[in-house]
């Protein structure tokens, strides 16, 4: 029944013991944000690109300890938050500037301190760190923002066409 929720944009399904993403959610053709933070999640579907239009997932606080490289086959993501796991590697890829992702957290975990092939940055002090949490909820707000933007515009132009 909820694979054929084809329209829904938004899926929070936080704070519950799923040990992996529900098929049906991978079937959501235009999911734009997932929340699936705080469960049971040990690793990711390998073919979680199939969510191409996702823009935002929220992993925090799984048991996750690698990441897909399916991640950056995902043209839309943008958000990608996996502090609180048990991550030991991230795909290189992720680092790079070819994937449309403008922020990654990985705050407190095994690989909270990761070196990418051209931004050598390593998060060390508590400032350093002060300074992260201030860039993600920037990057969250913006694209908080952008959706909501994005959403009025179709509400105007909707309106719009009620006029005329």
């Amino acid at each position: 029944m909820l694979s054929n929720l084809k329209q829904v944009t938004v899926v929070d399904v936080s704070a519950n013991k799923f040990h992996s993403i529900p098929i049906c959610v991978l079937r959501m053709s235009n999911l734009q944000c997932l929340d699936i933070s705080s469960n049971n999640l040990k690793d990711l579907p390998e073919d979680i690109d199939r969510l191409d239009q996702l823009q935002t997932l929220l992993l925090q606080k799984n048991k996750l300890t690698y990441l897909p490289r399916a991640l950056v086959n995902m043209p839309k993501l943008s958000l990608l938050v996996v502090s609180g796991d048990d991550l030991v590697e991230v795909p290189t890829a992720i680092c790079e500037s070819t994937t449309g992702l403008k922020f990654v957290s990985l705050r407190s975990g095994p690989a909270e301190t990761i070196v990418c092939e051209d931004t050598e940055e390593i998060i060390e002090s508590e400032r350093e760190r002060e300074q992260v949490e201030k860039e993600f909820m920037k990057a969250y707000i913006d694209d908080l923002k952008e959706r909501g933007k994005s959403g009025a515009d179709k509400l105007g132009d909707n309106q719009k066409k009620q006029i005329t």
